[in-house]
């Protein structure tokens, strides 16, 4: 499946798929989180294995600090860009190697700094907010449900074991997944079947009720389109309209800046 148009995924901030959302995850919280998560528990113990062995190290490798690191790096490598630019031997040097005119080296620099402003503010923000809510709802997690008799939910608690809803992974998983979506939608199939196994990881680590994965999901795939077509993406459009460019050269050209 490929995601041909950014606007086909507008329907996701909209009030109405709120509103379903919001009754989806009335319904499981009622009627079926404890249903489904017990009788997740009769899977055979291979499906456990799977999540605890290949997805969970997944989900540590992809965990956003890592990603705001990396892009809080580039950011910080580009810093002095322009005045690299108006030295003549480093220029004519990144010229010389990518073939680029000027013009397209400034703008694919700015495109490089815009992307990876949207991964950082979207990471941090979706973050804070699954944070804020998880204090709020106070939503016990499963194993301490049934392993040691705490309510379904304590308003207004810090405590981690009251601190289930929404899944904090699932909402970091789809946050990525969005991001990567706006900008490889060739690759929408596989990039929302590795969110989802994130998610439902969480499930079979005994974390998280199903419910928790919905609203995290909902969260974490909001928060980077709603920031794209606030503060992105007219200055990305714009350049991608001018330049034919791909993932490569973007490489190429900071393996260039980094290296001169």
């Amino acid at each position: 499946m490929i995601v041909k148009d950014l606007k086909d995924l507008n329907f996701l901030t909209s009030v109405r798929f709120f509103v379903y959302v919001t009754l989806i995850i009335l319904i499981f919280f009622n009627f079926l989180d404890i249903f489904l998560f017990e009788l997740s528990r009769s899977f055979p113990g291979l499906i456990f294995n799977f999540f605890k062995e290949v997805i969970d190290p997944i989900s540590d490798i992809l965990d956003p600090l890592n990603f705001i690191i990396l892009f809080s790096l580039i950011l910080f490598v580009n810093l002095n860009v322009k005045s690299i630019l108006n030295d003549k031997k480093k220029f004519s040097v990144i010229k010389d190697k990518t073939n680029y005119s000027r013009e397209k080296i400034e703008d694919l620099f700015i495109y490089i700094s815009l992307v990876s402003k949207h991964f950082i503010f979207s990471l941090a923000l979706a973050g804070i907010i699954c944070n804020i809510l998880k204090y709020i709802f106070g939503v016990t997690r499963p194993k301490y449900f049934f392993l040691e008799g705490y309510e379904r939910f304590n308003f207004f608690n810090f405590e981690h074991k009251i601190s289930s809803f929404p899944s904090g992974h699932t909402q970091a998983a789809f946050t990525l997944a969005l991001l990567f979506i706006i900008y490889f939608r060739r690759y929408f199939f596989i990039i929302i079947l590795i969110a989802t196994m994130m998610g439902l990881s969480r499930i079979f680590m005994s974390m998280h009720f199903p419910s928790d994965l919905v609203a995290g999901a909902y969260l974490g795939s909001i928060i980077p389109i709603l920031f794209y077509d606030k503060f992105f993406k007219k200055k990305i459009e714009k350049i991608k309209k001018k330049h034919k460019f791909s993932l490569i050269d973007l490489f190429k050209l900071m393996y260039w800046r980094i290296f001169i």
